[in-house]
């Protein structure tokens, strides 16, 4: 007979109002259930953390924003997705490198202090990859490379032990023999979610100066056998799918490339893919600085739903992460939200996210 504990470990939330209904007591008002769900949710996960390997380098970023404000500051999905797995309960694990004479004690201390660590093997002889991101309004952005770090290696990862990877390559670091490694692996929970945004990403050779502007490949051959989940935006969609978009791109790799997960964002809108229905959900907030947007969809995402098992509330968190991130208004990682107001964006997404049946 499974204990109280192991019971509620493996309810989702919707699996833990069923049960209240079915018991004969009624259903609580809404905020009662989600506060009474949190408190021994919380309670028990926090003792049993799951682990999440987020493979990419981290980033030194030089953003300036519309108005010419120009804001130093860590990045990079490392960064991004390793502070908003931290806000879901997860232990954080990354296979990065940084240069040992240009990433400073100060940033290894800013990570520390949100439980994130840089081990000595991670500092190389080279520079730490740099990026000049420049804001030109709302839709329109220019990439600037100053510097590369030096690409993972299967040493960086062979040790690496895990619940689940995440694999979002910022440009060249993580070789397809590595990605192909990584799939191998599977982690604990059989679960590799990818960004492919670093494996689009070239270099303007034309442009002779030390910060070269980033251009993006129309097409890109990538195996994808064995990735569980995938998050694209539509330039990224159409070079994986050589030239379709929409629901035509993300069905061609849900059942033709056999990703269980399919996720593509258009136009403030995240749409989520799986098991012939499509998930909705708008993300409508005004503000200059979407950095890292992308990376938080994809870690609120893959720890939600490593949490949950519940591809509907997986994208409602998800969702809910971004919405909150961005109010902040907020630039670099300080824009990264609170637990609190994650939980109340992803209860109003259930409310209102659509559906679609294929």
């Amino acid at each position: 007979m499974l204990s109280i504990k192991t019971t509620f470990l493996l309810m989702t939330k919707s699996t833990f109002r069923n049960n209240i209904i079915s018991s004969g007591h009624g259903l609580p008002p809404t905020n009662t259930l989600s506060i009474t769900y949190n408190y021994y949710h919380t309670i028990f996960l926090s003792r049993i953390a799951m682990k999440i390997a987020i493979v990419s380098h981290i980033v030194l970023d030089s953003i300036r924003d519309t108005e010419g404000k120009t804001t130093q500051s860590l990045g990079g999905p490392a960064c991004y997705c390793g502070l908003t797995a931290k806000q879901f309960g997860f232990e954080v694990i990354l296979a990065t490198k940084v240069g040992k004479k240009d990433f400073s004690h100060a940033n290894i201390n800013v990570l520390r202090d949100h439980g994130i660590n840089i081990n000595e093997h991670q500092m190389v002889d080279s520079a730490t990859t740099k990026f000049e991101l420049i804001i030109n309004n709302k839709d329109s952005r220019d990439l600037f490379l100053l510097s590369k770090c030096l690409p993972l290696t299967v040493e960086d990862i062979q040790t690496i032990q895990t619940d689940c990877w995440l694999v979002s390559p910022v440009i060249d670091e993580v070789p397809t023999n590595i990605l192909a490694a990584i799939v191998k692996d599977g982690g604990k929970k059989n679960f590799v979610m990818l960004d492919p945004q670093g494996y689009l990403r070239s270099i303007d050779l034309k442009k002779a100066s030390s910060s070269r502007r980033i251009l993006l490949l129309d097409h890109l051959s990538l195996d994808l056998s064995g990735i569980t989940a995938i998050k694209v935006d539509k330039e990224e969609l159409a070079a994986l799918t050589g030239g379709l978009q929409g629901l035509e791109g993300m069905q061609f790799l849900h059942s033709t490339k056999g990703v269980r997960f399919v996720i593509s964002t258009v136009n403030n809108v995240v749409h989520l893919l799986h098991n012939k229905l499509l998930y909705s959900v708008k993300v409508d907030v005004n503000t200059s600085d979407y950095t890292g947007a992308g990376d938080i969809l994809s870690a609120a995402f893959c720890c939600s739903y490593l949490k949950e098992k519940d591809p509907l509330w997986a994208i409602c968190f998800a969702a809910g992460t971004v919405r909150a991130a961005l109010e902040t208004k907020l630039t670099g990682l300080n824009k990264i939200p609170s637990k609190s107001e994650i939980e109340h964006n992803a209860y109003y997404y259930y409310g209102t996210v659509t559906f679609q049946k294929l």
